[in-house]
């Protein structure tokens, strides 16, 4: 894809692009942009291509923020970099995606649309990840939100909860029957905790006998081991089916628990 001029635009002959893949929040602080532009001037084109059924007329491709600041100044003109050769819709939608990504960070909402609606399409998280150019790990995340229940997509859309935990929710409440309000109770439960302090409470839950620690009561640390000694505790790890964070987790609490009684310890 390549750019064959950079014009002056006239600003109503172009449109914003059903390909955007920013249809939330667009506005928000709008106002930052509007006084940034009145005193620096617009520093970088928009990004269009024509329209086919309306000669002469535009569509914006990246950089409808730039655009309203624009009308809000009362400007008559723009400056945009035309692509003479209209892009798919998936081309259009990764350039959207780059173009929000570096100049101020989308809604987790707004991507989750864009990398279902591809994933959709594809069947293949590879294939989104490297269209998006986005981390496969996030986009897993984000076609992932599909398959939670209602009451938790909803609690995503209002902000409740984030997306991460939605999905040990989703996750935690297949092991058994949970009802709405159930649900719900949970989610208001593990909302303020770290990440740390959810896998100790939802793990706790698969234990007969094992009461969940307190929000606030479990905290996360960072440990340095050599490659020897943390193939030793992966190997420890998975002769218990625990994961390598709760292995070295026992195994420090182990530690302590025997030097607190005074046990001899090897160094």
């Amino acid at each position: 894809m390549s750019f064959s001029r950079v014009e002056k635009i006239s600003l109503d002959r172009l449109v914003i692009g059903d390909r955007q893949v920013r249809t939330r929040e667009v506005e928000e602080d709008i106002d930052e942009l509007v006084a940034n532009i009145r005193v620096h001037g617009q520093l970088e084109p928009i990004i269009v291509a024509p329209l086919n059924d309306h000669d002469g007329h535009y569509e914006i491709l990246a950089g409808q923020r730039r655009w309203l600041a624009m009308r809000r100044l009362g400007a008559s003109e723009i400056t945009a970099a035309v692509i003479d050769e209209r892009p798919d819709r998936d081309v259009a939608s990764a350039l959207s995606i780059s173009e929000n990504l570096i100049r101020r960070d989308l809604s987790v909402l707004d991507l989750i649309d864009a990398c279902t609606s591809l994933y959709n399409r594809y069947g293949s998280i590879k294939a989104v990840a490297e269209r998006f150019g986005l981390p496969y790990g996030r986009v897993r995340r984000y076609v992932k939100f599909d398959r939670l229940r209602p009451e938790l997509k909803e609690l995503v859309r209002d902000g409740a909860i984030d997306l991460r935990t939605a999905i040990k929710l989703e996750d935690h409440c297949q092991r058994g029957e949970v009802d709405e309000r159930q649900l719900r109770q949970l989610a208001a439960e593990v909302a303020g905790m770290s990440m740390a302090q959810q896998s100790d409470f939802f793990s706790a839950g698969e234990q007969a006998g094992r009461a969940p620690h307190k929000p606030g009561s479990v905290k996360q640390i960072i440990v340095t081991l050599t490659i020897p000694d943390l193939e030793a505790l992966r190997a420890w790890a998975r002769t218990r089916n625990l994961t390598q964070d709760r292995a070295g987790a026992r195994i420090i609490a182990s530690f302590l628990r025997d030097a607190a009684r005074g046990a001899p310890r090897s160094p």
